[in-house]
């Protein structure tokens, strides 16, 4: 062949003409083909075109254009790809139809010093960018997500791919004929649905590591209907790789193995037992009054375990409002203020840390003793300001009979006029959960709990049990539990189920409102006063209280409010085998049948 004929026929291949979409019934049997996720809040200035489709293989081959300003515009948009020192890719773009193109795309974002570093080795492997012998047609990239030059090349090189989908530059997908031929060449055959996306995107660390990769991709205005979502768990709770069934830690110690094989293992197993789940991911608004402030958890330090170096600094300093990104669940109290404690001194593998962890929770029980939530938490508004459930102050308790008997009465007025659901107790944790895991185990604490449901008097709206349904991590809805007293907290340490008090299933948006701080220019009259002053732990003494939030711990001083809104769905790939099938593909098969078949109420 000519080097005249073989420019030819690339650039034909890459300007075929579009052809129809075929639904791709996925082995679930879920027609995910014609569903496409967007962003809660689009910008409505972006006028990015939607993911194109790309030809099949006789299709492509019946064009053919002499022309190839399209390559030169392609190579001249990423000059920054090439000065990094190292393999920057195992194909080139315009090689011989000998060795062929991979059709599919793998960024593995890496922390290296995630869980117990295994993540350093695959950042100090020789090669960077590789093929497998299983799956040819996929190409597997890996970039640290610490090194901000090799983190700017993986972004880099998936907005190229993209651009390079819209624009039908890329090979077609593979067949279910490809795969035969394949599998039975190669060993190996990727799912039906892995081989419905040129672009996968995997976070390898713990759950603050998959929340840094999702933002960071938002952050560079990435299509995430271009590409599909999973994992490798190297942090320590991983309740994300947990839910898609991928399993709370690899396999083996050894993350590379003999030869590459325990690595071949856990690429292959993610891309030949993967099926397609919709997840929500929210959006969470901090913010304090004037007189305070919300910032990280611990010192700003260089060890990875949050992924700091790709985070504003401006998070560990005293700022009135804060944003992220959450997809798993947050807990306003308990795990707050021990994960706060824990991070002043996190120290660098699993075990050292459990240890740490241990310790920080003997203080609060022992020494320190949890303060009621509600003694912050005011009350829990709908997305129209109205509340939804309120939260009486156990600060306010009467100690004289007269004033006893007075506030019954009161009670009694009020309950007759006003029938806003209202708290009955005062909990130490509230919990709010959007997957069915909780503290690096798979608890599904909504579905199991049997008792609580006095904890709300005047029950309606959300809080009524004839309108919760099923826990799904695709519904738009956020679960919020109670963690009543030490006993309970005992019980989920012990990893007793059953425990914890149902509040309410939450639309978004939603929104947390805390109390006003107190007035600091009253002073406490009298010896008893500031004794039992003193007696208060210091955070409930100066208004402090602590959360965490998808395995990361804020600090909020006179905290305001905490506004949730889902921000966006995602693609994620799950495990879906003759062995398990991950909660996530789970959810999506209930929501599909949700929509034919809505769900009873839940008693």
């Amino acid at each position: 062949m000519t080097e005249e004929m073989y420019t030819a026929n690339l650039i034909g291949d890459m300007f075929s003409p579009k052809v129809p979409c075929v639904p791709v019934m996925s082995n679930a049997g879920i027609d995910i083909s014609n569903i496409a996720i967007h962003p809660m809040n689009n910008d409505p200035s972006d006028d990015t075109p939607t993911l194109s489709e790309t030809p099949t293989t006789s299709q492509r081959s019946s064009t053919s254009i002499t022309t190839q300003p399209a390559l030169a515009s392609i190579d001249d948009r990423s000059p920054s790809l090439m000065p990094l020192g190292r393999i920057d890719t195992s194909v080139r773009f315009q090689d011989t139809d000998a060795e062929g193109r991979p059709s599919i795309y793998l960024f593995i974002f890496v922390n290296p010093l995630s869980g117990d570093r295994k993540g350093s080795d695959l950042i100090h492997l020789p090669i960077q960018h590789f093929r497998l012998r299983r799956l040819p047609r996929v190409q597997v990239e890996i970039h640290n997500i610490l090194d901000s030059v090799d983190r700017k090349a993986g972004l880099e090189r998936i907005q190229l791919i993209e651009n390079m989908i819209k624009l039908q530059q890329l090979p077609a997908l593979p067949t279910d004929e490809d795969m035969l031929e394949e599998k039975q060449r190669n060993g190996g055959a990727l799912s039906k649905t892995a081989r419905t996306r040129h672009i996968h995107v995997w976070s390898a660390g713990g759950d603050g590591t998959v929340m840094s990769v999702f933002e960071m991709l938002v952050a560079h205005r990435v299509d995430m209907n271009c590409l599909f979502f999973s994992c490798i768990p190297f942090g320590t709770g991983n309740d994300f790789s947990q839910v898609l069934g991928w399993g709370r830690t690899i396999p083996h110690s050894d993350v590379l193995g003999r030869r590459l094989a325990h690595l071949e293992e856990l690429v292959t197993e993610r891309l030949e037992k993967a099926e397609a789940a919709r997840l929500d991911i929210w959006q969470v608004e901090m913010t304090a009054h004037p007189s305070g402030y919300v910032r990280l958890a611990g010192p700003h330090r260089q060890d990875g375990h949050d992924v700091a170096e790709i985070k504003d600094d401006r998070e560990y300093s005293n700022n009135p409002r804060l944003e992220r990104k959450m997809c798993n669940y947050m807990s306003i109290g308990v795990q707050g203020y021990v994960g706060s404690g824990f991070e002043e001194h996190r120290a660098g593998n699993r075990f050292a840390n459990v240890m740490v962890y241990t310790k920080e929770s003997a203080k609060w029980v022992f020494l320190r003793k949890f303060p009621p939530v509600t003694h912050f938490i005011d009350s829990i508004l709908d997305r129209d300001g109205e509340p939804v459930l309120r939260c009486p102050d156990p600060r306010k308790k009467s100690d004289s009979k007269t004033s006893r008997r007075a506030a019954a009465v009161h009670c009694a007025k009020s309950s007759s006029t006003n029938h806003t659901p209202e708290m009955t107790k005062h909990p130490i944790d509230f919990v709010i959960q959007n997957i069915p895991h909780i503290w690096g185990r798979e608890v599904d604490l909504w579905g199991e709990a049997k008792y609580g449901l006095e904890s709300v008097r005047n029950r309606s709206g959300a809080t009524h049990p004839d309108n919760w349904r099923p826990q799904l991590a695709n519904d738009g809805r956020m679960e919020v539990m109670v963690i009543n007293d030490l006993l309970s907290y005992f019980k989920k340490l012990a990893n007793i189920r059953q425990h914890v008090s149902r509040i309410g299933q939450f639309e978004t948006p939603f929104t947390v409102r805390f109390r006003p701080p107190p007035e600091n220019n009253q002073k406490q009259k009298g010896l008893w006063s500031w004794i039992k002053r003193r007696l208060t732990n210091r955070y409930e003494r100066e208004n402090i209280i602590c959360i965490m939030c998808d395995g990361e711990f804020y600090v909020l001083k006179d905290p305001k409010e905490l506004k949730f809104e889902r921000y966006a769905q995602i693609w994620t790939l799950g495990r879906s085998d003759e062995k398990r099938k991950g909660r996530l593909v789970l959810d999506e098969l209930a929501k599909h049948q949700q929509e034919d078949h809505p769900f009873p109420s839940m008693q």
